[in-house]
């Protein structure tokens, strides 16, 4: 039997498909493109027939990247997505005459609903051109946003989805190179982008590092970005009611939030007095807006009875979704950590008489759940080895247990649930 070069039956194999009709040959044209599959493995040069033929370029464009095939035709797209993805893999000239070709529309459709696993090809794809040909071709940016937009919709579709790629090459930036990501980050064009960014940091966070920990010039920048832009809040130029601006510095803050208290981060903020400083500032202004009588700062208002978070409620049933919505929180939480072990900053809370403030936050309020706990363990934080801490404590006067009209109502004034059957 004569011997058939990879290449020459990869040719052979192309023509066949381009004749075929989509529509009447679907299973002849599948085994075909199941063999080109195979012998893209076995040769460069197969790979290079493939990416210089124009009339396949063509069956691509049609089978791939058309919207509609995705959800008509699911295993033919996915199979010849399989077969491009398998013509890149380490071949720097088919990458470059990939991307060439159909780059626009892989970009695009990366994010494309319905999410799925050609989403995760086409991720695939552009993760082996951008590292074997790096921004010569696909440039971070284009990287950088087409991974943000994914994280979208995964977020608006709440896909299950595990996107891998997408986790390698976010990676790529806010572990191995902080400053690339701060760039694209910087150029991000809307602000929907940027919370999503954010977004993804916070998660990676939550999932305790996974892949390597974050960029310390990355977390720095986060810190940089926070006491920026809080300032225009605490200036007034920027009201919370604004729903934009003000989710991207909460976001921001759940993030320092988070690092500031893990042993990996803590370290890169500890020594960062501004930052405490600008923290504390932002508490003490939320905790004296929530002071304020209904309709001037009311969007902080606490929520201490249960019949403001009963259906009947007049306040709006969305509370938790508001940015004010754990915020007094995460500011008290990043202060309890940014206070832990650290002498400067407790001089800082000393000095800005901040220990009334966090004496304020040991309340239950349904719109920060957990503030009573970081505020104790704030306090106990600004105490510890700090005797003049001891006596702003010592110095108050004890007159009983604070109001709470939670415990109230509850009947747990005195420590005990009491529970009556209305029916006798």
């Amino acid at each position: 039997m004569e011997h058939v070069e990879p290449h020459d039956e990869t040719n052979d194999v192309l023509q066949q498909i381009i004749r075929l009709s989509v529509a009447e040959n679907e299973a002849e044209i599948t085994t075909l493109l199941k063999r080109l599959r195979l012998l893209l493995t076995q040769s460069t040069d197969s790979q290079k027939s493939l990416a210089n033929n124009a009339e396949f370029a063509k069956f691509v464009n049609n089978v791939v990247l058309n919207p509609i095939m995705r959800s008509k035709r699911p295993a033919l797209h996915n199979l010849t997505l399989q077969v491009l993805a398998n013509s890149v893999v380490n071949n720097k000239s088919t990458q470059e005459m990939t991307w060439q070709t159909h780059g626009v529309q892989i970009s695009e459709q990366v994010h494309t609903a319905p999410l799925g696993s050609s989403n995760n090809i086409l991720l695939m794809i552009m993760y082996n051109i951008y590292l074997g040909l790096g921004a010569h071709v696909i440039t971070d940016q284009v990287v950088f946003q087409t991974c943000i937009r994914l994280w979208q919709s995964i977020i608006d579709t709440k896909s299950n989805y595990n996107f891998e790629y997408l986790h390698f090459l976010l990676e790529h930036f806010i572990v191995k190179d902080g400053r690339k990501c701060v760039q694209c980050y910087q150029r991000l064009t809307t602000v929907e982008e940027r919370i999503a960014f954010l977004d993804y940091v916070t998660n990676y966070l939550r999932e305790n590092s996974p892949n390597g920990e974050l960029s310390t010039m990355l977390l720095q920048y986060f810190a940089k970005e926070f006491r920026m832009k809080s300032d225009c809040i605490l200036r007034e130029t920027m009201k919370l009611r604004h729903e934009l601006h003000p989710r991207e510095v909460h976001t921001l803050l759940r993030i320092i939030a988070s690092a500031s208290g893990s042993e990996k981060y803590a370290k890169i903020y500890a020594a960062d007095q501004s930052l405490f400083i600008n923290v504390s500032s932002l508490l003490r202004c939320v905790v004296a807006a929530g002071k304020e009588p209904s309709g001037v700062g009311s969007l902080d208002k606490p929520m201490t009875k249960l019949e403001e978070v009963a259906l009947t409620s007049d306040i709006d049933a969305d509370y938790e979704s508001r940015v004010s919505f754990e915020l007094k929180t995460l500011l008290v939480r990043c202060t309890a950590n940014l206070l832990y072990e650290n002498p400067a900053n407790r001089g800082y809370g000393l000095d800005t008489e901040l220990l009334p403030t966090l004496l304020e936050c040991t309340v239950m309020d349904a719109r920060n759940p957990l503030m009573r706990e970081w505020s104790i363990l704030a306090i106990r934080n600004a105490c510890i080895n700090c005797p003049e801490a001891q006596q702003v404590i010592a110095g108050l006067t004890m007159q009983g247990a604070a109001p709470n009209d939670i415990l109230s109502e509850l009947n747990l004034d005195m420590g005990a649930l009491r529970i009556t059957d209305r029916q006798h």
